[in-house]
């Protein structure tokens, strides 16, 4: 996510909620993946975190914050 810094007033944003239960509170998470060495431009093994956040009230992650597509999610079922 962009942390940068913006001379704007709290009140001229507008507030994100999470799509399932309404909570404006966040807490980061990170997923974690490995690149195979046999893709990995050096051909080590690498583990890559995957910032993003979670709703801090049902854990939800918003549609926005999702860093892994819906089909690699319903190819781990």
């Amino acid at each position: 996510m962009n942390e940068q810094s913006f001379n704007v007033a709290p009140g001229d944003m507008t507030a994100i909620a999470c799509e399932e239960c309404g909570n404006e509170g966040f807490r980061p998470i990170v997923f974690l993946r490995k690149i195979s060495r046999f893709i990995s431009p050096d051909g080590q093994e690498h583990i890559v975190p995957l910032e993003s956040m979670e709703c801090a009230k049902c854990n939800h992650i918003n549609k926005e914050f999702n860093p892994i597509p819906k089909k690699e999610k319903e190819n781990d079922k």
